[in-house]
């Protein structure tokens, strides 16, 4: 048998702690000597050689704690080697780990278990782990793609909806860029564990993510040059976004709790798209954001009041209760509107009290900078001034803002 895995030789009589070998791609069997005794074979992508051990009372000790995470140690006595494995398919893994128990005491093996060939282990090619389509006619239409692929790139290849399924089912992919083709929207009840890069430039999507979307260590997000025009709540819920690129889209709107769901995000490009002003919350900048592409959007030039709204209702306290106070709620609890409400609020720009359905609100300029995050502009008579949104959830503190803006105050 042999199973084809991520391997990492370390010397334990190496003080430093340095291994003879790198970690990498590579194959581990079990191979039958010339003695007739069992011997486990190890052979790297890499390597045109394979290292052999004896296994009869050869093996120190076996490590599977994390089997069921695909990782495992096999410690051999002589050499004094601890052979790691990582990435390994989990039921394989368990396999070979109990046949080499077996042969470590003389034990003959089942008969499913077959000896492999040394020479077919040398033969074995490195696997395929990046794919790169530059046009329609390098499509593996019939073929399909290897089922090790990390990293796969499709560009101006004519894709349309539906998108091949084929691709989404690479357990191995982290790397995914399908650039300049016609796609509209992508296959729902997707599940890409592996992913961390998805590319989408270029294309005709009007929505992301489709629905059921999973991919749970996503941290860079490219839809620019699309037709969106609305950012889903779905999207924010990819909660360890690093970079999002949302360029040249038809989006109007950016939603106010951006940086409280996606709390991780460093880069944030909303160049060329319609937006008239900026969210307080995302001009305050988060705990990790520090740039911001703006340029070409019709920003609101001037100051203006937008909305003066403070008749207080029993609702407006309560849902301010809820945030308060962190009680949990559902659709089951509370209507759904309400549950919009409490996930899309923002805090008062002076006392950072919830702001849901009676607010004051007025757009000033600012300049960013100020709070640590660096802005890009690409005209060279653009200001680096942005219109924000300063919400105020009191006449208090709208007469607050209002003074600080140096315009007219109500009468309370």
């Amino acid at each position: 048998m042999k199973l084809e895995c991520k391997i990492k030789i370390q010397d334990r009589q190496r003080t430093n702690g340095s291994s003879t070998l790198k970690a990498a791609k590579g194959v581990i069997g079990l191979a039958k000597s010339n003695t007739d005794q069992w011997v486990l074979i190890v052979r790297l992508f890499k390597e045109t050689s394979t290292t052999q051990y004896k296994l009869r009372e050869n093996i120190q000790a076996l490590l599977h704690k994390c089997i069921n995470n695909g990782m495992a140690t096999i410690q051999i006595k002589v050499p004094p080697h601890d052979i790691q494995l990582s990435e390994a398919n989990v039921e394989s893994l368990k396999t070979l780990l109990s046949s080499v128990r077996l042969a470590s005491t003389g034990n003959d093996l089942p008969s499913t278990i077959k000896s492999t060939s040394v020479n077919a282990v040398q033969k074995l090619q490195r696997p395929t782990l990046q794919l790169i389509i530059k046009q329609a006619i390098e499509y593996p239409t019939l073929k399909g793609f290897p089922s090790t692929l990390e990293k796969l790139i499709v560009n101006n290849a004519q894709l349309r909806t539906p998108v091949d399924r084929r691709i989404f089912i690479l357990k191995n992919l982290h790397t995914l860029d399908l650039s300049d083709n016609n796609i509209h929207e992508l296959p729902s009840n997707l599940e890409m564990n592996h992913l961390h890069t998805l590319i989408m430039r270029s294309n005709q999507l009007k929505s992301f993510p489709p629905k059921n979307f999973q991919s749970p260590v996503l941290k860079y997000l490219d839809l620019s040059q699309n037709q969106i025009e609305i950012i889903d709540q779905a999207l924010l819920k990819i909660s360890i976004l690093d970079r999002l690129n949302l360029m040249s889209n038809k989006i109007k709107i950016i939603p106010r709790n951006i940086l409280r769901l996606l709390g991780q995000l460093q880069v944030f490009n909303i160049a060329s798209n319609q937006i008239r002003a900026i969210p307080n919350g995302l001009a305050c900048g988060g705990a990790h954001l520090h740039t911001f592409y703006y340029s070409e959007n019709p920003l609101i030039t001037s100051k203006c009041i937008t909305c003066q709204r403070f008749n207080f209702t029993l609702v407006e306290l309560a849902l301010r209760a809820v945030i308060k106070y962190r009680i949990p709620y559902d659709f089951n609890i509370i209507p759904r509107t309400l549950c919009l409400l409490l996930a899309d609020y923002e805090t008062c720009a002076h006392c950072a009290l919830p702001c849901l359905t009676n607010f004051g609100e007025i757009i000033v300029p600012r300049q960013l900078s100020a709070n640590g995050i660096t802005v890009h502009v690409t005209a060279a008579n653009q200001s680096f001034s942005v219109p924000v949104q300063e919400r105020y959830c009191s006449i208090k503190c709208f007469n607050y803002g209002l003074k600080r803006a140096g315009m007219t105050q109500m009468a309370v």
